[in-house]
């Protein structure tokens, strides 16, 4: 099956939240992540933007464990905006598709 993260980074914070409960959620290491917060910061119209996106790494498996026991993947249950979804990839990308600033990361199991 076909599955998305969908993140409206539009509302990211830039917490943390989901990469701190993917290191505890998979035992990873100081300097690994399964989601990594990457920063963005450019010059709009009238102001500089600073945009957050997490990004999953090699090491995200969308928590396929939590997932088969009917819970969201760990960066989504943790996030503080709820900015995250994740579900069947056809469902995310009609998300996605209704936003302005949204990225949907796909993969199949």
């Amino acid at each position: 099956m076909e599955y998305g993260l969908y993140v409206d980074y539009e509302w990211c914070s830039g917490c943390h939240a989901c990469e701190l409960a993917c290191k505890q959620e998979h035992d990873l290491k100081t300097d690994e992540w399964g989601i990594r917060v990457v920063e963005r910061t450019y010059r709009g119209k009238e102001k500089v933007v600073v945009e957050y996106v997490p990004i999953p790494t090699d090491f995200c498996d969308f928590c396929m464990p939590r997932v088969r026991q009917g819970k969201k993947p760990a960066c989504v249950h943790h996030c503080m905006t709820q900015c995250m979804n994740f579900g069947p990839l056809e469902e995310m990308a009609r998300l996605a598709a209704m936003k302005k600033k949204t990225v949907v990361w796909g993969r199949t199991f």
